[in-house]
């Protein structure tokens, strides 16, 4: 799924970057929940393609460990306390319906760990309000 987003708001603020060493390695879900804690509109477009070569980032196991690990590290800097855990369990659930190959599987909960015990820089929880404007959106932060 592509996150575009779409503009700001009257009252929207700059949205923060991330850290050098992570700024490669997130999805658009934690600049899209930035943007909206800042004020900002976005435009959950399912249906845009993106062009890139269709090959399966599951062929290796390093793909599992980013994805956890990569997972946890937004949630644990955007969301508030509350939410994190049940983020997470949701997302872990998922992760196991999914059913992936146990040296994928393996990975994942490295990357999992790896992403509880890494410091990640500050915590800038997302307020209450933004929570409630992401479930109006379809889009609650619990998965």
């Amino acid at each position: 799924m592509a996150k575009d987003l779409v503009g700001p708001g009257r009252s929207a603020q700059p949205v923060p970057l991330l850290p050098l060493h992570a700024a490669g390695h997130h999805r658009g879900g934690g600049l899209a929940w930035r943007a909206l804690g800042a004020g900002w509109r976005i435009d959950y477009r399912a249906d845009m393609v993106l062009q890139h070569p269709r090959t399966d980032p599951a062929r290796h196991t390093t793909y599992y460990r980013l994805t956890a690990r990569n997972r946890v590290w937004p949630a644990k800097r955007h969301l508030p306390a509350a939410i994190v855990p049940v983020h997470l369990t949701s997302w872990t659930l998922y992760t196991l319906l999914r059913r992936p190959p146990l040296s994928g599987l393996e990975a994942w909960w490295s990357g999992f760990f790896e992403g509880v015990r890494t410091p990640y820089p500050p915590r800038r929880p997302m307020r209450w309000s933004t929570v409630w404007r992401m479930a109006k959106l379809g889009r609650p932060p619990v998965f």
